[in-house]
């Protein structure tokens, strides 16, 4: 999990722009809206082999996701359709990169690496229905070292790196690099949902549903 601190910063970068948005009048949710079309853009570069690009586009996404709640919260707009609408909206666009990514490897035969995407979607989605299923329960469940943040920056990472030496070497071979952060990927959201499920069973352990 990023620390705080970090998330902060990332957001007053573009607070000039958040300010000028609060004053042009632009609603979060079409922040809200952009960031889920960047992602589905991302999903299909990936799938046609344009890392590269797919990861700057995926930082457009993960831009309008950083700072759509500090717009709502300057323009005096929370809402908790707002939170609704942003929750579903991040889960369809990270949801899209990894389909775009399987897509790309089943269809070059990257076996290896089509499951890795395969395992680090499952993890993904669970990490986001254990935090769901345990507030419906009413305990808080934000704990785990990978939350959507460090998930959404090791996939640009990944791929903007692997995009970068694959384009100027034309070899194949640099998706060694991407193999690498799926490693990451595949791992560590499951790990974040097992710390879930062992962080609400801690909170529940002794409290029974009545009858």
């Amino acid at each position: 999990m990023f620390p705080e601190w970090l998330n902060k910063g990332f957001v007053n970068l573009f607070k000039p722009f958040i300010n000028l948005f609060a004053k042009a009048r632009v609603k979060a949710n079409w922040l809200t809206t952009a960031g889920f079309i960047f992602g589905l853009g991302a999903g299909l570069l990936f799938a046609t082999n344009h890392f590269f690009w797919g990861g700057l586009v995926a930082l457009l996404s993960a831009i309008c996701d950083a700072i759509d709640g500090s717009l709502a919260r300057l323009s005096g707009n929370v809402t908790k359709f707002g939170m609704f609408y942003d929750s579903v909206l991040d889960r369809y666009s990270e949801l899209a990169m990894f389909i775009g990514l399987s897509y790309f490897y089943s269809t070059k035969a990257m076996w290896l690496q089509a499951l890795l995407t395969d395992l680090a979607l499952v993890g993904s989605l669970m990490v986001s229905y254990t935090r769901a299923r345990a507030e419906g329960l009413g305990e808080d469940c934000k704990v785990g070292i990978m939350e959507r943040p460090e998930r959404i920056a090791v996939i640009i990472t990944g791929t903007v790196f692997t995009g970068i030496f694959t384009s100027v070497t034309h070899n194949d071979k640099w998706h060694v690099i991407f193999t690498a952060a799926l490693w990451i990927l595949a791992v560590f959201t499951n790990v974040t949902a097992i710390q879930r499920i062992l962080h609400v069973r801690n909170r529940t352990k002794g409290q029974n549903l009545p009858s």
